[in-house]
This record gives structure tokens, sequence and C-alpha cells, in this order.
């Protein structure tokens, strides 16, 4: 009997830890659409096969109350086809979930071994050339299902309630009666002894006086500053590298930091910690420049620049 009720014991335990386990994770399946939008214009005459399309979420992706994928999500893409003028088409391949990491994505919503199918093709015209401006948005599809973890608020409990302060009024003390203090006695008159004639003492001879040096009294000290307080730096690991991603208006634009070669956009890079410059030069636009700070663990760095035309 006793073992009896020690297996169903077990069996209530197994069942509610698993509904907790459940409980603490959302999934959404292949397939499930999001939307993403171009960061940067695409256009045949400046796009090349193979190079990046650079785009982020545009809308959340939300279920069951919880978020899976913010807007904002950092997705790509690449050029498959492109003729100036003629065609255009590219597709969409990932974005980046905090917390989860890679996540692949797809146009078509259903897999499929046709690369041709899993395209979007470009049909506007952005300035007379065929192209899609920033901003543009399309559909996307996840390549796999997706699960992440949903943390349930915890209710905030109530304060306890504080008792109502109470007033005692003091218990009236008896009174202790004062006793009665006899006078004292006057004292008895004293008769004094008869005085005795003192011989004469002759005056004495005053000693000389004699001058005491007076002690100087020690300078005043000047006020002491107080000492600086150091703060400090954050400890950079050995070997610790931060990934900085390097986007563009146009796309293929050199990368320079602390006037090295590092490329051209889009890349993603891997620096070391510490104060940067990375600058942007491509011919026919005006150089761009800024600080490029990066911090003892920063996970990521995202610089995006839309470069001017020089007059």
């Amino acid at each position: 009997m006793r073992v009896k009720q020690a297996v169903q014991t077990w069996g209530l335990v197994l069942a509610c830890a698993c509904i907790t386990a459940h409980a603490q994770t959302v999934r959404v399946t292949d397939g499930t659409q999001v939307r993403v939008r171009l960061t940067a214009n695409l256009l045949s005459s400046q796009a090349a096969v193979g190079a990046r399309v650079d785009m982020e979420i545009s809308e959340p992706l939300i279920s069951q109350g919880v978020t899976i994928i913010p807007a904002g999500a950092v997705a790509w893409g690449a050029v498959q086809e492109a003729k100036k003028g003629k065609t255009l088409n590219f597709d969409v391949e990932g974005v980046r979930v905090p917390g989860v990491g890679i996540v692949k994505l797809r146009v078509s919503q259903h897999k499929t071994t046709n690369a041709g199918k899993d395209e979007i093709k470009v049909d506007t015209q952005v300035g007379g050339d065929l192209g899609a401006e920033k901003g543009s948005e399309y559909n996307a599809y996840l390549d796999q299902d997706v699960e992440v973890a949903a943390v349930p608020a915890t209710p905030a409990q109530p304060a306890p309630a504080q008792p109502a302060s109470v007033t005692t009024k003091p218990e009236p003390q008896p009174e202790t009666p004062t006793p009665a203090i006899a006078p004292t006695p006057a004292p008895a008159p004293v008769s004094a002894p008869p005085s005795t004639p003192q011989p004469e003492v002759p005056p004495s001879t005053p000693a000389p006086a004699v001058a005491i040096p007076a002690t100087p009294e020690p300078a005043a000290q000047p006020p002491q500053a107080p000492a600086p307080v150091t703060i400090p730096a954050p400890t950079v690991q050995p070997g610790e590298r931060i990934t900085v991603e390097c986007f563009s208006d146009p796309l293929g634009v050199d990368i320079l930091i602390d006037d090295e070669f590092h490329g051209s956009t889009p890349s993603i890079l891997k620096i070391q910690p510490g104060n940067h410059r990375i600058e942007y030069r491509m011919i026919g636009y005006k150089a761009h420049s800024q600080p490029l700070i990066l911090k003892p663990g920063d996970s990521l760095t995202t610089v995006r620049v839309t470069m001017d035309k020089q007059p």
C-alpha cells in the first residue's frame, strides 16, 4: 500500500514539473510570418550578386503575450540577381534574436528546393533606376521552430498592514508624603585663644627678574586638498573581441578603423575593446568619421551611415 502511494506521489510531482517547464517556454513553428523592411536603398545599378541586403523587423512577433522577435531586430539577405535597369532579385536569410541567436528566415511560406521561388523580385523604380526605397516592407517566414523562455510576472505582494498607534494615558501615581525635617540647632560660640606675639622677620630681598623667551607660534599649515577618487577602469579580458556591424547606404564603402583598412560594407568585424575612430570612405562621397568606443563586456555595436555625395 505504501509503495502504491509513493508511486502516485512521484507521478503527481513529475506531472507538475512538466506543466511548469511547459509554461516557462513559448514556441512558434516553422512557417510563421514576420515583416521585414529595408534599412537602405537597394538599386540595380549599385547591387552586386552576393552583396548583403540590410533589413530589420518592422513589426514584433508576439505569441501568448510573449515577444518572440522584437521590432528593430537586425535581419539580412543577399542579392541573387542584378542587371542594371532590368532585374533585381534578393532573398531573406536570417535575423538576430536577443537571447536566442540567429534564426533562419525564408521568402516562401513553405519550404522549397526551387531557389527562384524563394526570392523577392523588385519591380519598382527609385530615381529612374530599378530598385526599392529604404523602408520598403516585405513578408518573410521562419525557416525553423523558435522557442523562447517566458518568465511570468511575479505578482506584487501587499505590504503588511501597520498596526494603528494607540496612545495610552499614564495611570496616576499615589502621592508620597514628604517627611518633616527637624530644625538644625545653632552651634555654640567658641572662644578664641589669646594671641601670642610673633617675632619680627626682616624683609626679604626680591630676586632679580629673569626674562623668559617667548615660544614662537607654529606657522599655519595651508589646507590640504582632498585626495582624488580613482575609479578603476573595466578589466579587459585577454583576447576579448567585440562584434562591430558596419552598414552603409550605398553599399561597398571602405571601412577604416584607426586609419587601418578593415574591408567594405556590409561587414561584421571583431575589434578589441578601447577608444577607436571609424571612418567610411568612397569615391564621389564625403568621408564620414566618428568615435568608436568599445567597452569591455559589450557584445554588439552597430555603425550605420548614409553617405552624402560630394557637390
